[in-house]
């Protein structure tokens, strides 16, 4: 080989080593915390001088088996800009659609012109509206959870929609179904300020996502990826997660995660993690630091698994006691709970869990199995903590003339 034709492919090498590296500062800076901003020896500093007791800020942690939240910080409802963790939502929406049979992941669709335009200049995989291209279902979700890619949310989103305003106002529906109060959607994507939401409400998102439809852990935990465009046979686009959660850099217990970063709503982030049947979800919002971001969200994660738990307290057909019945063949039935009964609890308050019986109709024979009678009611610390219906676990013919008689002969003597 010549030294020219050497020299000429070491001059390739060097720009090509030269453009993924701006490649990757660019993808960074546009989906949320940029590579440089990872420090993992800063991050566990933070972690290590953390104490639960002491945290402040805008921050949730939510029990995914119940959705109820388990901690909450001062500022846990206070609305603000949330930016890429909009896409919760955008998630939500399209793996119920995925789970209810009304699309499937490799539904194919075009993609809009909008949906171009709204994402230039921001993280994107892309799209060509130009040359009438379509994406399948899982593209656009592979997309949004590596790097969270605007022109595929937005496509995604029209897809589901309609059009985007369309979209948007599915999302606030869903948002109003799910009892989110300080939340308003109005894009697909976090990229309009005007919209709003709070950690306790973007906690219970990502805990409806995760506890009803655990596939999509599988995508919030990809690192990389290449978008291919199959329908129009440009390159390849490349996927970079810039996210230290997903790639396992700092906390191995997380197992699905989206982060958020712009100048206006800081650093922010949503993951779950799971420790043998309980999962949880914790958010952070508004950090200013990425570091303090994810040591923060470890420290409520790991605390929420090792110091709560959604107990089962009774079960469906659970014997509780037998009630005086009215001239029933026996002088007393059995009852028993109508359903489950489960509550969130703190570990060490599992055993201070006191019960009371409840009657609200006195029974007469003859009676049926299954006739509501009462509650048995659930106490912690002197307050209800919830309660579950009370039922005939039997049916109980009346009794004859002749033993009616006799009772209540019996009782006028008071025996």
């Amino acid at each position: 080989m010549s030294d020219n034709i050497r020299c000429s492919h070491r001059r390739k090498i060097i720009r090509a080593a030269a453009f993924s590296v701006l490649v990757l500062y660019l993808l960074s800076g546009f989906s949320g915390a940029a590579f440089a901003d990872y420090n993992k020896d800063e991050a566990m500093g933070f972690y290590r001088d953390l104490k639960i007791d002491e945290l402040t800020g805008c921050y949730a942690t939510a029990d995914t088996a119940s959705g109820q939240l388990i901690m909450s910080g001062e500022d846990s409802t206070k609305k603000v800009v949330v930016g890429n963790l909009v896409k919760l939502m955008t998630l939500l929406i399209a793996f119920e659609k995925i789970d209810s049979g009304a699309i499937a992941l490799d539904t194919a669709f075009p993609v809009s012109q909008h949906a171009q335009d709204v994402s230039k200049g921001k993280v994107r995989v892309y799209l060509d509206a130009g040359k009438k291209e379509t994406i399948r279902v899982e593209q656009a979700i592979e997309a949004i959870c590596i790097n969270g890619a605007q022109d595929a949310a937005c496509a995604l989103a029209e897809f589901l929609g309609g059009t985007e305003p369309q979209f948007a106002a599915m999302m606030n529906t869903r948002a109003h179904e799910l009892g989110l109060v300080n939340t308003l959607f109005t894009d697909s994507t976090g990229i309009d300020e005007a919209q709003y939401s709070c950690a306790a409400d973007i906690a219970r998102i990502m805990s409806e996502l995760v506890g009803k439809h655990p596939d999509v852990l599988s995508y919030l935990n990809l690192t990389y990826g290449l978008f291919q465009h199959d329908s129009t046979k440009q390159p390849n686009t490349e996927m970079v997660s810039s996210n230290p959660l997903s790639r396992r850099k700092f906390y191995d217990g997380s197992d699905g995660s989206m982060i958020g970063y712009s100048a206006t709503d800081k650093y922010s982030v949503a993951c779950t993690a799971a420790q043998e049947e309980r999962r949880v979800v914790s958010v952070v919002l508004g950090e200013e630091n990425e570091n303090l971001r994810i040591a923060k969200v470890r420290k409520l994660a790991e605390y929420s698994l090792a110091n709560y738990e959604y107990k089962m307290l009774c079960k469906y057909g659970t014997f509780v006691k037998k009630v005086d019945i009215k001239d029933g063949k026996y002088k007393k039935i059995k009852t028993e709970t109508a359903g489950d009964f489960y509550v969130l609890l703190n570990i060490k308050e599992s055993n201070d869990v006191k019960t009371a019986i409840e009657l609200t109709e006195e029974l007469k024979a003859p009676i049926e199995e299954g006739v509501s009678c009462g509650y048995v009611v659930y106490y912690l610390d002197e307050k209800e903590i919830g309660r579950v219906e009370l039922i005939t676990a039997e049916s109980m013919p009346r009794a004859n003339w002749f033993v009616r008689l006799v009772r209540w002969f019996l009782a006028l003597f008071g025996l």
